[in-house]
């Protein structure tokens, strides 16, 4: 039996394990805690809810420059896990001869490491998804004046639910998510290069 396409895909599955990350305090990945559910459901809904009732939406003009910056930013994610993969690879190579002795030390060293790159790699591949339903997301906005005109009496209906729909949805799935994800990367990342730099003064 062929393996259908969509079995290869596993955008669920990085959903979920990137999700799954935000649960742990450390890199030690045995301390968990449940404050990950407030800014990454709750948070993103009060944003959405607020900016939609004041009648904040997207227009053409800024949508280019939206498309544009996420872009960017989704190649860099791309370039990024390649480079976390290979630091990894490198510190295990750096620290064979101690792991090979058996040092705790260097084998703690190691599985934080390991954590801190499993969970990057986790949050960058979710966040490219993120870039990708924001960019779809925005073109429809882009594409919108383009789109052929309809005198139909329930037409101005669909066309104001459409605009809420898309904008909830850039605001919720893309825009707030996407910048929080950006920030955990930041984060993590920040903290596992100051211990690395901890790790080579000792």
């Amino acid at each position: 039996m062929k393996l259908r396409i969509w079995d290869k895909i596993k955008l669920g599955e990085i959903r979920r394990d990137a999700k799954r990350s935000l649960r742990y305090r450390d890199f030690n990945a045995n301390k968990e805690s449940k404050v990950y559910i407030l800014y990454l459901y709750v948070l993103p809904v009060l944003i959405s809810v607020a900016l939609l009732s004041l009648g904040v939406f997207l227009e053409k003009e800024v949508a280019y420059y939206l498309i544009t910056g996420i872009s960017i930013f989704a190649g860099l994610f791309f370039g990024l896990l390649f480079v976390v993969t290979d630091k990894y690879n490198q510190k295990r190579k750096d620290l064979k001869d101690l792991l090979v002795k058996g040092d705790e030390e260097a084998k703690g060293y190691v599985q934080r490491y390991q954590n801190f790159s499993v969970t990057l790699i986790r949050q960058i591949a979710f966040t490219i998804i993120l870039a990708g339903t924001l960019i779809l997301s925005i073109l429809v906005i882009y594409m919108a004046p383009q789109l052929p005109q309809c005198n139909v009496e329930w037409y101005g209906c669909v066309k104001l639910a459409a605009k809420y729909l898309i904008n909830g949805v850039i605001y919720y799935w893309g825009g707030v998510q996407f910048l929080l994800f950006l920030l955990l990367i930041l984060s993590n990342t920040y903290i596992m290069l100051l211990e690395d730099i901890h790790s080579v003064e000792k």
